[in-house]
């Protein structure tokens, strides 16, 4: 079949699905800004804006992320490629590079990664429908069979107000509590 309305582009894969701008929208509003995206392309952070970002070339998982008050981070949904983001998002939360991050996964609740994010975040929102993500042609991706979810990080305070009253448009939001019996 022909891809109507624009040159067929070789990597069409899950791991080249951009997020559309209303969630970035979103992102930027509860972050005031984005000043890293560990993920991108030339083409997505035209959407994105982030202040500074790493392509496939620069390797987020090698290269020191830079030191930003905000990330934002789309991972990647190849074999794998979710752990091993979760933990290089968690492990640079933690040693400071950023004050506060969004990230954006599939609603996988079953996986370590997801519950290794929902450790450390302070509140999630799962989506009340499916993303319609975007390749570098503009099209729309078909095929997204799950739901999403956007956890919250936030080392200054424990206040997920901002987050809730934002992203409450795209979902429901939880405040997440650990250690609660």
């Amino acid at each position: 079949l022909a891809y109507v309305g624009s040159k067929p582009i070789a990597n069409r894969d899950s791991a080249s699905w951009y997020t559309p701008a209303k969630y970035i929208e979103s992102a930027r509003t509860v972050l005031d800004g984005i000043g890293f995206d560990p993920f991108s392309s030339v083409e997505a952070n035209k959407v994105v804006k982030a202040e500074s970002f790493y392509t496939i070339k620069e390797d987020c998982f090698k290269t020191e992320w830079p030191l930003v008050n905000s990330c934002w981070m789309n991972p990647p949904y190849g074999i794998g490629i979710c752990g091993q983001s979760a933990d290089r998002f968690i492990e640079q939360f933690e040693a400071g590079r950023f004050k506060r991050g969004i990230v954006l996964t599939n609603n996988a609740t079953d996986t370590k990664w997801f519950n290794a994010l929902a450790d450390k975040a302070v509140a999630m929102c799962f989506t009340d429908h499916r993303i319609s993500f975007w390749n570098a042609d503009g099209k729309a991706q078909s095929g997204n069979t799950r739901g999403q979810a956007f956890f919250y990080f936030d080392s200054e305070s424990n206040s997920a107000k901002a987050f809730a009253e934002e992203f409450g448009q795209h979902g429901f939001v939880v405040k997440l509590m650990r250690g609660a019996k």
